[in-house]
């Protein structure tokens, strides 16, 4: 047998030796093979512009299957699909992370090349692909041919996905902190498995289902899930789990801020704060707004103190400080001139359609201290403005005998609110400081602006 073996291995060194000892010449034109050779459009010129030259980003969106997975059906993206899918990415990732980290780091750390897709992206699960990341340096982004510029939903669904695949990439550069890894350890290796429901997952303190695939897809999941729906969505989602749920999703919150403020020299809040305003202005995204908040019953009150500490380090309108010097005015000499002064005053959304005011006063020597309530009906215009009607709900409850002894006395208030059109949103961080985004919130009287009451917020 070996003999054999050797003679065949002889027998085919001889052949092929010989057959290298023939020359011929092959009339090729290699040109015809150049599938490098295409004719160039507007969209290759625009995307030099925005991405290309000041970024040194390559988009690819001629097909190449040799950037996706071979054994996957996929299809190209139409052509006129391909600028909103780059407009996407300059602006609600590459120019977010810009304004707040800096030029240089996203030149620095930015994927060099995304590649488009028209077509999801199926798996054998039942799952779809909605992108990918890979070598620290290209994002592959599937559906292009379904982007609906005009649906902040749409956009913010693809956007979520990029934030997620960029955060992977920075954990290939950066690691992330082991004290992660062992927040939460119930990871599943099928996370489409039926045990591992929505309801399951939140409980357990992950943002989601797919979370639990892994440390690495929960930290970028919690990311994602924070600068793309936001801080409030965050802490209602947290709120509704377990106690113990609710404490591993706010220290995962605490760990990522602490990974971009550490390693990255970024303040998460601020980044969520620029993406929140970009979602708004450039696909006007109401989601995040306090206003939709305040539509969907999520908000139990706002406390306004005119003499606190944030009302002292932050300012207040000289508009509405003139009302309220006339509430102190006119509480002073009630009750025989014992008089009384103004505390704070709490609004309180009771539902959707009700409010009430419920103010602080105290005896002028600071004695004793009394709760006044006073009901409003609060009316949401299509204009996304909103009217407050006083409803006079204490004629015969004593729960409001307080608020009718100084109803005088609070009457200008109370005017305010009724005789004026509000707008409402959240503070600026840019006032309040980036450490309470969407922490406090303001009504505004409509075309006055510089007229205004505003307070902390709690969430229902």
């Amino acid at each position: 047998m070996k003999k054999i073996i050797f003679s065949l291995l002889a027998l085919s060194l001889l052949v092929s030796s010989t057959s290298c000892d023939k020359n011929e010449v092959l009339d090729v034109d290699m040109d015809s093979y150049n599938y490098d050779d295409f004719e160039k459009l507007p969209i290759d010129d625009y995307i030099s512009e925005n991405l290309t030259k000041p970024y040194n980003v390559e988009v690819i969106y001629r097909f190449d299957r040799s950037h996706s997975d071979i054994s996957k059906n996929i299809s190209p993206p139409v052509i006129n699909q391909v600028q909103p899918a780059v407009d996407m990415v300059l602006e609600g990732f590459i120019k977010v992370y810009e304004r707040v980290a800096g030029p240089t780091f996203i030149k620095t750390y930015t994927p060099k090349q995304f590649v488009l897709f028209g077509s999801h992206a199926y798996n054998a699960n039942g799952s779809v692909t909605l992108g990918t990341a890979d070598g620290g340096r290209r994002v592959v982004l599937y559906d292009v041919n379904n982007i609906n510029a005009n649906s902040p939903s749409d956009i913010s669904r693809r956007l979520q996905t990029i934030h997620h695949e960029f955060t992977h990439i920075l954990n290939q550069i950066v690691p992330i902190q082991e004290a992660f890894r062992t927040v939460t350890t119930d990871y599943v290796a099928d996370w489409l498995a039926a045990a591992n429901t929505d309801a399951e997952a939140k409980a357990l303190g992950f943002v989601s289902r797919y979370s639990r695939s892994s440390f690495p897809e929960d930290f970028a999941e919690t990311v994602a899930h924070l600068l793309v729906k936001g801080q409030v969505w965050y802490d209602i989602y947290a709120a509704g789990s377990t106690a113990d749920g609710q404490a591993k999703l706010k220290l995962k919150q605490s760990l990522v801020e602490d990974y971009f403020m550490k390693y990255l020299n970024i303040d998460f809040k601020k980044l969520q704060y620029e993406f929140q305003q970009t979602l708004a202005t450039r696909y006007n995204d109401q989601s995040m707004m306090f206003l939709t908040y305040l539509k969907s019953n999520n908000i139990q009150n706002l406390v306004v103190d005119m003499d606190g500490s944030a009302t002292a380090m932050y300012g207040k309108s000289e508009a509405f400080s003139k009302v309220w010097e006339e509430v102190r005015a006119t509480l002073a000499p009630m009750y025989n001139n014992r008089g009384f002064k103004p505390g704070a005053f709490t609004v309180s959304f009771v539902s959707q359609t009700e409010m009430q005011v419920q103010a602080i006063f105290s005896e002028r020597d600071g004695s004793t201290t009394y709760m006044a309530y006073y009901d409003f009906q609060m009316i949401q215009n299509p204009d996304g403005t909103i009217n407050f009607k006083f409803v006079d709900k204490g004629i015969d409850q004593t729960q409001y005998n307080n608020g009718r002894f100084v109803f005088d006395g609070f009457a200008p208030l109370l005017r305010y609110i009724q005789n004026n059109t509000f707008t409402t949103n959240w503070v600026s961080p840019t006032i309040v400081g980036s450490g309470n985004l969407m922490k406090f919130a303001g009504f505004y009287v409509k075309d006055n602006p510089s007229s205004y009451f505003y307070g902390p917020v709690t969430l229902k």
